[in-house]
């Protein structure tokens, strides 16, 4: 046989990687045939006018793949494909594609306040970090979390969440979601079933269905879920936000915590707390966390930065009750540390040096003054279109209206006016909906507040 690929000397492809190309099609489409002895070496060069060393690099990479196979003594020949056709089609790039990136995406409402982080100091902290011999940038980090940034964590909520947490006890990772999920592979030898809040937190709900857990829907009412209809399920695990609760904003009382607390210990439960925004109050001190009075080792504490710094921040921390750390001191070596190293020490040390104090009283006056101003508009130009249900704690608030339209229509209202919208639930034509406001500027409030009118 005779190989007649065309080279192109001046293009930026090697001249080997063009030659392997061409055999390596010649054999795709089947011109070249299984068995078939290709030239030598010294014969393809001489034919070719290239050198020995590129046809063998050539002839290597073939060899390599398994189009060709080298039989010493004998030569290069074909090898033999199973019948499943390569495909050949056109390259495949965005343009293939009908959905396009938009900027619909990029909702108006979301996100956090762009003037609310400090990146001049963070810049200086992650100056100092990666010039640090002693910050080992170049090495892995911890599987479970650097430890500097653990015993800040440890020592930021139990000043500030009134937690009663050390070092050892805390995980951290990039997501709440990937927390869970490290959990469950904890837990799911002993629990099947999860109750959760109804409403509640969607994205804790989802990563409990991809490990087949069952779901026990736990209603909520002014003063958290329902102590008596979790008693009623079968499960033994419960998801709860008790000092903000995720949509409804509602608080759990003290007297309720400890009925929750007194369940999770006469029946070897365990309850999942996910302090979601409950660190950001206008009106009153943040309610101190539920782990804090857990007497009895049942409480998982799940907490995040995303929110009260920047939701490009991955960084989220879980704190384990002492009875699960033997078993995950034995499986966290299957788990790779999904936040950044240098961003976990650069945080460390934000909170170490005070920034982070500083930040939480700064972001407390933004949203507040945001808070006050969207109540304020809503109150004087909506036509008692909207009932305030609750505002004074988190980055949301929480909003009745009534509406003759669909779901799927006020959604694609909202999509259209790049608002971020969460509806809680609707009842004929009453509707309750969770409104964020963290990422709106204040000078685009009342067109904001526009726009929600109009889609309702």
């Amino acid at each position: 046989m005779i190989l007649s690929p065309i080279i192109d000397k001046k293009a930026n492809t090697p001249i080997y990687m063009q030659l392997y190309g061409y055999i390596k099609k010649e054999i795709i489409d089947g011109s070249l045939h299984a068995n078939e002895k290709i030239p030598s070496i010294r014969e393809a060069s001489s034919t070719l006018n290239l050198s020995k060393t590129t046809i063998e690099n050539a002839y290597n990479q073939l060899v390599i793949e398994g189009y060709v196979e080298n039989i010493p003594k004998k030569g290069y020949f074909v090898s033999k494909l199973s019948n499943y056709k390569v495909s050949s089609n056109k390259k495949i790039t965005d343009d293939n594609f009908s959905q396009k990136l938009t900027f619909q995406n990029i909702y108006v409402n979301n996100g956090v306040d762009y003037h609310s982080f400090d990146t001049v100091i963070w810049k200086r902290i992650y100056n100092k970090v990666i010039n640090d011999e002693n910050s080992l940038i170049h090495n892995s980090g911890d599987f479970q979390g650097e430890l500097l940034l653990r015993k800040e964590i440890s020592g930021f909520i139990n000043r500030t969440r009134g937690a009663k947490t050390i070092s050892e006890q805390i995980i951290v990772g990039a997501g709440v979601q990937y927390l869970i999920g490290i959990l469950i592979s904890l837990i799911k030898k002993d629990y099947s079933i999860a109750a959760v809040e109804d409403p509640g937190f969607k994205k804790a709900e989802y990563i409990f269905e991809d490990y087949n857990f069952k779901l026990a829907h736990i209603p909520v009412y002014n003063s958290g879920l329902s102590i008596d209809t979790l008693r009623s399920s079968s499960s033994k695990l419960v998801y709860v936000s008790p000092s903000h609760q995720y949509p409804l904003g509602s608080v759990m009382p003290i007297n309720k915590r400890l009925e929750l607390l007194d369940w999770a210990f006469k029946n070897n439960g365990l309850i999942i707390e996910d302090d979601y925004d409950s660190i950001i109050r206008y009106e009153n001190m943040p309610v101190p966390c539920l782990q804090g009075l857990d007497k009895n080792d049942c409480v998982i504490y799940l907490g995040s930065f995303s929110k009260i710094l920047l939701p490009s921040i991955r960084i989220s921390y879980m704190v384990l009750p002492r009875k699960l750390l033997t078993k995950y001191s034995s499986l966290k070596n299957r788990y790779t540390q999904s936040a950044s190293k240098i961003d976990q020490l650069v945080l460390s040390n934000f909170i170490k040096d005070g920034y982070l104090d500083r930040h939480l009283r700064k972001i407390r006056r933004i949203y507040k003054k945001k808070n006050q101003l969207i109540t304020k508009i809503i109150e004087e130009k909506a036509n008692n279109l909207f009932k305030i249900v609750n505002a004074d704690s988190g980055l949301h608030l929480v909003l009745e209206t009534i509406s003759n339209k669909s779901i799927n229509e006020i959604n694609d209202c909202a999509v259209n006016n790049n608002i971020s919208l969460n509806i809680i639930s609707k009842k004929g034509n009453n509707l309750l909906l969770s409104l964020n406001y963290s990422g709106i500027s204040d000078e685009k409030i009342p067109e904001f507040i526009e726009s929600l009118i109009k889609i309702f």
